[in-house]
């Protein structure tokens, strides 16, 4: 929704880059929380399923398509840290020298993290069908 209706709509109001900044503060409490459910969940649905061979162990389709699986939502938290602990996207969006540069490292940085979403249930429904 953010990548697709939210920030084409956002980055052509005055105000949109301080609206995107708040959204962006106030999902990160949102986004930490549903880190941790998914890697409890994730854990929990890994050792049940009997494709599980055990921890290394890629013997399978299952455990390949789980390793690319589990390095993609790694590559997915190291992007969001970039993007939000070392460029600083979110307060630079509010500032007034620097934010339509941010606006876009934001779409760039939400266009990224919706495709490996993507990819990540694609990746998740194909180790189902196996």
């Amino acid at each position: 929704l953010l990548t697709l209706i939210y920030l084409p709509v956002l980055t052509k109001e005055n105000s949109g880059g301080m609206i995107l900044s708040a959204i962006s503060k106030r999902s990160r409490v949102w986004m930490y929380t549903s880190l941790v459910i998914f890697m409890v969940t994730g854990i929990y649905l890994m050792i049940v399923d009997p494709n599980y061979l055990g921890i290394g162990n890629f013997g399978n389709l299952w455990g390949i398509l789980m390793l690319v699986k589990h390095i993609l939502v790694v590559g997915m938290i190291v992007m969001g840290f970039w993007f939000n602990a070392i460029l600083r996207v979110g307060p630079l969006m509010s500032s007034n020298t620097g934010a339509d540069q941010a606006i876009v490292r934001f779409g760039l940085y939400s266009k990224w993290m919706a495709i490996s979403g993507v990819l990540v249930l694609l990746l998740t429904a194909l180790a189902q069908i196996e």
